[in-house]
Formats: structure tokens, sequence, C-alpha cells
């Protein structure tokens, strides 16, 4: 007979599952936004035994759920903008810091664009992105 799981909400472990080291600890959660929905299913995927994943494609979503998640990390997949500005602002206000990670492509033209996000943001990652070298550092960020 097949086990009954059920759903957990946002940053607990679910019941029966241990944390690293036999701990029970809850789930760090990572809030992921990518208009790309095979980007979303990787880094979902890639996560999943880890972290809770919040992932969406449309940032209408993605902004209700970083003014209403309590997430760990944000992660943002998008093109460079003055939107990407005020994103990263909705992130950080009225409550604790939420590390960001940004993925774009670099664009040599949008170099004062490009500074102007590094300044807001804990990592930067230029597409295409080597999954290991962000990978490692999520885990940096959330192990700090």
């Amino acid at each position: 007979m097949g086990e009954n799981i059920g759903h957990t909400a946002l940053g607990e472990q679910d019941p029966g599952v241990n944390g690293s080291a036999g701990t029970d600890r809850p789930r760090k959660t990572i809030l992921i936004f990518s208009a790309d929905l095979n980007l979303c299913f990787s880094l979902s995927s890639l996560f999943q035994d880890r972290y809770h994943a919040v992932t969406t494609t449309n940032i209408a979503t993605f902004e209700k759920l970083a003014a209403c998640v309590r997430a760990d990390l944000a992660i943002v997949d998008e093109v460079p903008s003055d939107c990407i500005i005020r994103r990263l602002e909705v992130l950080g206000a009225g409550r604790p810091k939420v590390p960001v990670i940004v993925l774009y492509v670099y664009n040599g033209k949008d170099v004062a664009l490009d500074r102007e996000i590094r300044s807001r943001v804990d990592s930067v990652f230029y597409k295409p992105v080597e999954i290991s070298i962000v990978s490692k550092r999520i885990d940096e960020i959330l192990t700090s």
C-alpha cells in the first residue's frame, strides 16, 4: 500500500523526512522567477531535495509572492532594465533583506545598469550559466 504524502506549508519540512545529519530542521525557501518555464522546472528539480522551491513564470505573481512568502533566497531571471531595479527594491522592502541572485545575458552597452544591479544583489550570473556554480553559490548563501 502506498504512503500518503500531504502538502506542507512553505518553510516546513515534510514529516518523516530528516534534514542533513538527522536533524529536524525546516527547509529554506527559494523563490524563483523566470519567463522560461524550462529554467523554472530545472531549478525546482535541482533543489527539491534540499529546499522548497516556489517558481513562477509570471512577473505579477512573483511580485505578490515576494511580498507575502518568507523566502530565504530569490532567484530572478530577467532582462536587465529599470524594471528589474524596482523589483529588487520590493524584495528588500519592509523586512529582513532577502538575498537575491540574478541571471541574465550580459550586454556591454549597459555597463551602468549592470553595475547598478550588481550593487543591489548578492550574485549575478551571466547566461548561459554553469548550473553547478550557481548551485554552489545558492548553498553558500543558504547555509551561512
